[in-house]
């Protein structure tokens, strides 16, 4: 509870901090703070007025950082009489003496009460915008001027029709509240709005008890009962509770479950209701201060006493009173509610996903390799020689394949025996399983990676800049692409080339990948042009297509890694080419860029130093 006390100061103090400390309004000319005066019915550490004071500093200091708000504790929690009241006036009138203040927000009844009759004494004629009015009737504000706010009006029928809806079997419902002024109208509108409302149900008002008496008549409630607690915050004895501290008390010892009026009772011993946040309550008359700060009329403001109250409920009191989330409406807030294995491991379960889908295509090829083999098998038995040759090379290549598949089953065990060894029973068993998946796939990306590696393996030798023929590059790159070139019905021609400086494996790579994306990504014909020509220290190379030409906003993206423009399946590749392509030039000191339109074709050019 301390710790809770210390949160609502922290966050009072940094909103009283920022309303002081931001820049002034730009309509002051004069650099001078806007200063209101809020009276609070109470004192620090009451839920309820901490949270209307939050409220009403956040929205006041959001539209107009030039205001500061002097706060102002009555004390009535403690001192409910209000025999108090007359000394405060004094010490107000002289404190406020020289002091201008434009407008005042009375928080809860007693401060209301306060400001009515000692406004003339104080601060005539400034307007009063008030929040926190329980029980609130036009006759209150009679014959006041400037005067208006929003009334505090529990939901308190929309509360138990909750009720009975969650909790069909309920006979009785045991109402609580205190004898206070504040108690005391929460029930008289309680009442009033349950007048006349048709149900099987007793409803049962406590008496004016001692806290212990009440708990006592608590605990005696039969199983088909349920509790409706209204405002209470001090007992018979004059012991004064705070809203988390009596919805604390309530939830350990009521034997049923205990529902609310108050948003700052959720999560510390209520089951739920329909919710009035003293926040969302400050916040409120904060907007209507603005209106009449910013120069509208209080008159044309009329009191607000609509609902502004919200459904919720305490996932761990349903689990106590083994209540379905099934039976809570559509759309109500659920605190306390756990995680869910896929709300917390989301990314990891999307991951799972792709992993166990790229796993299955691994195994398909696989086994499509291998129904091959076997048709080559049966082929290569009815040949010799060559044919023989050619099924020793297919059944080194599965061997390999076998082997590049080992390696990541290896990981896998290692990290199954980890990941059970921390985690096993620590999530449910849905998770154990879950995770026993998880780590049993993730390995598998490796395949998927290949030409990651190959990608981060450049460079790691020294780059041989060695004199290369510049036409046998061309023609060995080619020489990989002859089967596509023939099955595009390709044309593919180049100009003479020079001597060029650099590693002929690398140069050959770069070129093959930039012929091949020509090749692929061209119309049914592709036409090819192949040029080279020297500026200055530089040789320029470039590959021209007739393809379908790349927009402007993707000229620089195609280079960075997985990035891809068409869908996968209408045009295979890992994303990686480009990239490749472009880190290879780097590694020889020179720069790659294309031109290119869409439906016209595109031109990579590429530059290598001049030796």
């Amino acid at each position: 509870m301390r710790r809770l006390h210390a949160a609502y100061l922290a966050v009072l103090f940094m909103a009283l901090t920022l309303a002081t400390a931001g820049p002034a309004h730009a309509a002051d000319a004069g650099g001078q703070k806007t200063r209101i005066l809020i009276l609070n019915s109470y004192h620090p550490y009451y839920t309820w007025s901490d949270n209307e004071l939050i409220g009403i500093v956040e929205t006041l200091h959001r539209a107009r950082p030039d205001i500061e708000p002097t706060v102002e504790y009555l004390d009535c929690k403690y001192f409910p009489k209000m025999e108090h009241f007359g000394k405060i006036r004094d010490l107000f009138i002289q404190k406020y003496r020289n002091v201008t203040i434009p407008l005042i927000i009375a928080a809860d009844n007693p401060a209301l009460d306060f400001a009515l009759k000692y406004r003339d004494a104080i601060f005539p004629g400034t307007p009063i915008v008030f929040c926190g009015i329980n029980g609130f009737e036009p006759a209150m504000i009679k014959g006041q001027r400037n005067v208006t706010g929003v009334a505090e009006r529990l939901d308190v029928r929309g509360t138990v029709e909750l009720m009975l809806k969650v909790h069909p079997a309920t006979r009785h419902i045991f109402v609580i509240h205190d004898y206070t002024s504040t108690g005391l109208a929460t029930r008289r509108q309680a009442e009033e709005d349950l007048r006349g409302f048709k149900s099987p149900v007793a409803i049962r008002y406590m008496d004016n008890l001692t806290t212990d008496g009440m708990l006592r008549q608590l605990s005696s409630l039969s199983t088909d009962s349920l509790v409706l607690a209204l405002s209470y915050s001090r007992d018979r004895d004059g012991r004064v509770f705070d809203h988390t501290k009596i919805a604390q008390l309530l939830g350990e010892r009521s034997p049923v479950p205990v529902y609310g009026g108050h948003e700052e009772r959720i999560g510390h011993g209520i089951i739920g209701g329909s919710l009035l946040g003293g926040r969302q309550h400050g916040a409120q008359a904060a907007e209507m201060a603005l209106e009449v700060l910013n120069g509208r009329d209080i008159a044309t403001l009329p009191v607000y006493t609509g609902q502004t109250a919200r459904v919720m409920f305490d996932y761990t009191q349903l689990t106590r009173f083994h209540i379905p989330v099934s039976r809570l409406p559509y759309g109500c807030t659920l605190v306390n509610r756990p995680v869910s294995f896929y709300e917390r491991y989301t990314r990891l379960v999307w991951t799972t996903i792709f992993v166990i889908a790229s796993l299955g295509m691994i195994i398909t090829l696989l086994i499509l390799n291998i129904s091959q083999s076997r048709r080559a098998a049966q082929e290569l038995a009815l040949k010799a020689g060559e044919l023989e040759k050619s099924n020793a090379e297919l059944k080194e290549f599965n061997m390999l394949a076998y082997h590049d598949l080992q390696e990541p089953l290896r990981v896998i065990g290692g990290f199954v025996q980890l990941l059970e060894k921390r985690y096993k029973g620590k999530l449910d068993r849905e998770a154990d399983e879950f995770i026993a998946i998880i780590v049993a796939n993730v390995s598998h990306l490796k395949h998927l990676f290949n030409d990651l590696l190959a990608y981060l393996n450049l460079g790691r030798q020294p780059v041989r800049h060695v004199p290369l023929d510049g036409a046998e590059i061309v023609t060995s790159a080619l020489a990989g692409l002859e089967e596509m070139i023939a099955r595009r019905g390709a044309v593919v021609t180049h100009a003479p080339f020079p001597e060029l400086t650099g590693d002929r494996q690398l140069l050959v790579m770069l070129l093959r990948n930039l012929l091949e994306n020509a090749l692929k990504f061209s119309w049914e014909t592709p036409v090819i042009s192949i040029n080279c020509h020297r500026a200055e220290d530089q040789h320029i190379i470039s590959v021209q297509d007739n393809g379908f030409g790349i927009a402007p906003e993707y000229q620089e993206k195609i280079f960075l890694l997985f990035k891809k423009l068409h869908n996968r399946d209408e045009y295979p590749g890992t994303g990686i080419g480009l990239a490749i392509c472009k880190r290879i030039v780097e590694l020889h000191g020179g720069k790659i860029w294309l031109e290119s339109e869409p439906d016209k074709g595109s031109t990579f050019f590429f530059s290598l130093p001049a030796r």
